[in-house]
């Protein structure tokens, strides 16, 4: 999620060949109610819709891996 727009973020995946959906708040109001706005954040919610884990902290280049191991051990846990 970033407050990006709609098309931006299309854009955006397109140009990387991501098939996942990306969240636009263009309004801010998801920004806000999780404390992300002008921070770079990440959740690791499952896929239950619960929220496993929150990143308050993200290094960028060294972040993919660290979302991967959590989701490995997440799933060892399941």
């Amino acid at each position: 999620m970033s407050q990006d727009t709609v098309e931006s973020h299309k854009q955006f995946r397109d140009k990387y060949g991501l098939s996942v959906s990306l969240l636009a708040d263009p309004g801010r109001e998801m920004s806000e109610a999780y404390e992300s706005v002008k921070k770079r954040k990440s959740f690791l919610i499952d896929p239950q819709g619960i929220l496993r884990k929150i990143y308050d902290k993200v290094t960028p280049a060294e972040h993919a891996e660290e979302v991967l191991k959590d989701l490995l051990q997440m799933q060892k846990e399941m």
